[in-house]
C-alpha cells in the first residue's frame, strides 16, 4: 500500500526534529564538557592540583641529630642512638579501656592515664617515649594484633662515659633539648634542625624509592670539642673521691687548668652524677658546684695580700713582720694564729699561714689599693667560663670597709667566690702575671667538617700583676710545701711544687656566724713542667671533711697524687728520673767527649753525663717517662716493644734532641 503524500511529509518532519534533538544533545553535550573543562582546569586548577598533589605525596617532619660532644683526647662524650617510642592512633581503637589495662604494667603507667589517651577521635598520642629493650620486646605482639598502636624511632641522648664529667656536660629532655650544663649554654650549635621531607607514594601509599631526599648532614647539630681530658677527667675524680671518703667528707671539687690558655683539663666534682639516669638522681647532684657555687677561699687567698703588698712598693720580700705571737687586736676584735709567731719575713707569712701577718700588711696596704689588686685579678666579677649560671665573687665596695673588714679580707674571709674564679687567679700567678679566661671548648665543627667557632689561642695582654711579683710569689708559695710549712704533704720528690693551703669557716646562716665545726678544706698550687710548657694549676677542695679541717693533711695528699699521675700521663720528666740517667765517667771517656764534642763542652762536662740507656725490649711508655725532659720530637714506629732506638745507647744527652723508636710485638 502507497504511503500518501501527507504521511511522507509527517515521517520526514519527524526525522528532521529526531535529528535535531540528536545534534542538540551533542551539541550540548559538549558545551557541557566544554564549560566542565574550563570549571576543572582554569576556576578549580589551584584546588585539584593540591588534592593531586596530597593524593601523591606526603610531607614528614625530621628532627635532625643533635650534634656530638667529643673529649679532648677525640672520645666521645655525649652522643646519639635511635630508640623506640609508643604511639598510637585513638580513632583507630575499638577497646581502649583493655588496650589500657594491658599496657599498663608494661609501661608502667595508670591504666587510667593511658585509657584517658586511647579515648576521643585523635589522630595521634604518645603512649610511652624513650622505651627500655624489654618493653619494645613485651610491646611487640600489642602492636601487631591492635589496630591503632604503633613503635616510632625517636633519637635519644647517651652519655657512654656515665658520670664522668657528669655536671660539666649536663642533659637533655626528652625531645632532646639542653637543660643543663654544656647541652644547655651551646644549645644553639648543638640542636638539630627540624625538616620537612616530601614523600612520593604509588596507589597503594607506598613510598616510591625515588623519593628525593637531601643531604641531611647538612641540617645536623654541630660537632662541640672540650678542653676536657677524658684521663685527666677521671684521675681527678678517682683522686677526689679517695679524698672525700677518708676524710668523711660531705662532697668536694678539684679543678686542673692550663695557666696558658685558661682551657680546663678536668672538672670533677664528688658526689658524682650520671645524666643517663638523670630522674633517679636528687636534682641537687645537677648543679656543678666548681661553676655556680660561692665559698670564701680561706688562706687561699693570702698570697693575694701578698701581691697587694709587692706590688705597692711598701714592701719587700724579705720584710719582717711582727706577728705578735698569736694574738693581735683590731678595734674590739682580737685576731689569732694557729701558733705563736715573733717576726716573720714577708714570705714566711705565707709559708706558716698567719693570719696577723696579713692583717697588718693590709693595714698598711690600705683599703683602696687592696682593692685595685683584687679587681686586676678579676674578683668582684665573673671569669666568663662558658658555663651557665656562674654568678659574680662578691666583694663588697671598699669604701665600705670598716678596719675588722679589711684584716678579715687579708685571710679570705668576708668574700666569697667560685672555685673557677679562684683557680682562674692562681692561674695569672702561675703564667707571668697574665689574666685569662678560662674556657671549656675548644672548637665547633658543623657537618660539612668547617669550624664555626674556635677559641682565641693569642696570649692575653691583660695584667694581673708584673712579672717580678709573680716571680717572687711563685718562691713564696714553694716555701709552703717544706717540711716546716704548711703542706709538706704536697711535695713531689724529683719535682718542684708551690701552693697554698685553705682551711675556711663557712658561715652559718641561721646563727649569723661562723660555724667551728664546718670548713671547706682546700690546696691550690702546679708543678713546674719542661721548659716551654704552660704550668697546669690543681686544685682540691673537700667540703666538711671530718678526719681533719686543714687543708695541708685533707686536700694536700690528694693534690700530691693527681699531680704524680699527670706528670706521668704528660710525660714530664722529674730530678729523680734525670738521675737514673747519669753515669759515672773515667778520665778516659771524659777525653773521649771531649773530642766529640768540642771544647765548648768541656767547660760544662763535670764528673757526671747523661747516658741515653739501652731501651731495647721496654715500651714506649717507660722509655719516654725518662727522656721527656730532653726531647723535642718522638717518632714511633710499629706496636709492642722497642727493638731499635735513636740516640743509640750510650750517647751524651742534651736537651732538643729527635728521638726515633722502632716497635715490634715478635721479641
Amino acid at each position: 500500500m502507497k504511503r500518501t503524500k501527507r504521511e511522507s511529509k509527517k515521517e520526514r518532519r519527524r526525522l528532521r526534529l529526531r535529528i535535531g534533538l540528536v545534534a542538540g544533545v551533542v551539541v550540548f553535550s559538549l558545551v557541557a564538557v566544554v564549560v566542565r573543562a574550563y570549571f576543572l582546569q582554569i576556576v578549580k586548577h589551584e584546588y585539584y592540583l593540591a588534592r593531586q598533589q596530597q593524593q601523591r605525596s606526603s610531607s614528614l617532619l625530621i628532627n635532625c641529630e643533635r650534634g656530638q660532644i667529643l673529649a679532648a683526647d677525640g672520645g666521645r662524650l655525649a652522643v646519639n642512638v635511635k630508640g623506640s617510642s609508643l604511639c598510637a592512633e585513638p580513632r583507630r581503637i575499638e577497646d581502649g579501656k583493655r588496650i589500657a589495662k594491658g599496657l599498663a604494667p608494661i609501661l608502667k603507667v595508670k591504666a587510667s592515664t593511658l585509657e584517658r589517651r586511647l579515648s576521643g577521635k585523635r589522630g595521634f598520642v604518645w603512649l610511652k617515649r624513650s622505651l627500655t629493650p624489654p618493653q619494645v620486646e613485651a610491646l611487640k605482639p600489642w602492636c601487631e594484633r591492635e589496630q591503632g598502636l604503633a613503635f616510632l624511632k625517636e633519637n635519644q641522648r647517651v652519655y657512654p662515659n656515665r658520670a664522668l664529667a657528669g655536671q660539666v656536660l649536663g642533659f637533655t629532655n626528652i625531645d632532646c633539648q639542653g637543660q643543663e650544663g654544656l647541652e644547655r649554654h651551646y644549645e644553639e650549635y648543638l640542636k638539630g634542625r627540624q625538616l620537612y621531607l616530601e614523600l612520593e607514594h604509588d596507589a597503594r601509599r607506598q613510598v616510591v624509592e625515588s623519593s628525593q631526599y637531601p643531604e641531611l648532614d647538612y641540617y645536623k647539630g654541630k660537632t662541640v670539642y672540650l678542653t676536657i681530658d677524658r684521663h685527666l677527667q677521671a684521675l681527678a675524680e678517682q683522686e677526689l673521691e679517695t679524698a672525700v671518703t677518708e676524710s668523711r667528707g660531705k662532697g668536694g671539687i678539684a679543678l686542673i687548668m692550663n695557666s696558658g690558655d685558661g682551657s680546663i683539663l678536668a672538672m670533677a666534682q664528688y658526689p658524682r652524677f650520671n645524666p643517663n639516669s638523670k630522674r633517679k638522681n636528687n636534682p641537687a647532684l645537677w648543679r656543678n658546684r666548681a661553676v655556680a657555687d660561692l665559698l670564701e677561699p680561706g688562706s687561699t687567698f693570702k698570697v693575694f695580700t701578698l701581691v697587694a703588698a709587692l706590688e705597692s712598693g711598701l714592701f719587700k720580700i724579705d720584710d719582717l713582720i711582727d706577728c705578735e705571737e698569736g694574738n693581735y687586736k683590731v678595734g674590739r676584735r682580737t685576731i689569732h694564729d694557729t701558733h705563736e709567731y715573733g717576726l716573720l719575713r714577708l714570705d714566711e707569712v705565707l709559708k706558716y699561714s698567719s693570719n696577723i701577718g696579713c692583717s697588718k700588711i693590709v693595714d698598711r696596704v690600705g683599703a683602696e689599693r687592696f682593692n685595685t689588686v683584687l679587681k686586676n685579678f678579676g674578683f668582684g666579677s665573673r671569669s666568663g667560663i662558658d658555663f651557665p649560671h656562674e654568678p659574680s665573687s662578691r666583694l663588697r665596695p671598699w669604701r665600705k670597709w670598716r678596719p675588722i673588714d679589711l684584716s678579715n679580707l687579708a685571710f679570705g674571709q668576708g668574700i666569697s667566690m667560685t672555685s673557677v674564679q679562684l683557680v682562674a687567679a692562681y692561674a695569672a700567678l702561675a703564667n707571668g702575671g697574665y689574666r685569662i679566661t678560662p674556657h671549656l671548648v675548644s672548637k665547633v665543627v658543623n657537618g660539612a667538617g668547617w669550624t664555626v667557632y674556635e677559641y682565641p689561642a693569642k696570649k692575653s695582654s691583660r695584667r694581673a700583676c708584673s712579672a717580678g711579683v709573680a716571680q717572687q710569689i711563685d718562691q713564696a708559695l714553694a716555701l709552703v710545701v717544706e717540711d716546716d710549712g704548711t703542706a709538706p704533704k704536697a711535695r713531689i720528690p724529683g719535682f718542684r711544687v708551690a701552693g697554698k693551703t685553705g682551711t675556711a669557716q663557712k658561715f652559718d646562716f641561721t646563727r649569723k656566724s661562723y660555724s667551728h665545726s664546718d670548713y671547706w678544706a682546700s690546696f691550690i698550687g702546679y708543678v713546674d713542667p719542661p721548659a716551654g710548657e704552660s704550668r697546669k694549676v690543681v686544685y682540691v677542695m673537700v667540703d666538711e671533711p671530718r678526719s681533719s679541717i686543714y687543708g695541708g693533711i685533707v686536700a694536700a695528699p690528694a693534690f700530691q697524687r693527681i699531680n704524680r699521675r699527670l706528670a706521668s700521663y704528660l710525660n714530664y720528666a722529674s730530678k729523680a728520673e734525670f738521675a737514673n740517667l747519669e753515669m759515672p765517667l773515667t778520665e778516659g771517656n771524659v777525653d773521649q767527649k771531649v773530642e766529640e764534642h768540642g771544647d765548648e763542652i768541656a767547660e760544662n762536662l763535670t764528673q757526671t753525663a747523661r747516658i741515653m740507656p739501652d731501651f731495647r725490649g721496654q715500651t714506649i711508655r717507660e722509655a719516654l717517662a725518662l727522656v721527656g725532659g730532653y726531647r723535642r720530637s718522638v717518632k714511633i714506629s710499629g706496636q709492642g716493644r722497642i727493638i731499635s732506638q735513636k740516640p743509640l745507647p750510650g750517647t751524651m744527652l742534651e736537651p732538643g734532641l729527635d728521638f726515633v723508636f722502632r716497635l715490634s710485638s715478635e721479641i
